[in-house]
């Protein structure tokens, strides 16, 4: 029996072109590197609230847009 291989797909992070085994969003975001502190996350211009990232399933040609706050004046 062979093992079922898993496709990377295809995704816009940051207006850069990615590829991810990971269909999870909070598995996504932890593998680049997000996984505390102050950020929003924008899928294909909708806000993800942060309580729906360990259910939150990624799509092929998903655009991921990961935010910091900005302070200043």
């Amino acid at each position: 029996m062979q093992a079922e291989s898993i496709q990377p797909i295809p995704l816009i992070l940051n207006e850069q072109s990615v590829e991810t085994t990971s269909t999870n969003l909070q598995v996504f975001l932890a593998e680049h590197g997000w996984t505390e502190g102050r950020f929003v996350v924008v899928i294909n211009d909708n806000i993800v609230a942060k309580s729906a990232y360990p259910t939150y399933q990624l799509s092929a040609g998903d655009r991921i847009d990961v935010l910091s706050p900005i302070s200043g004046g």
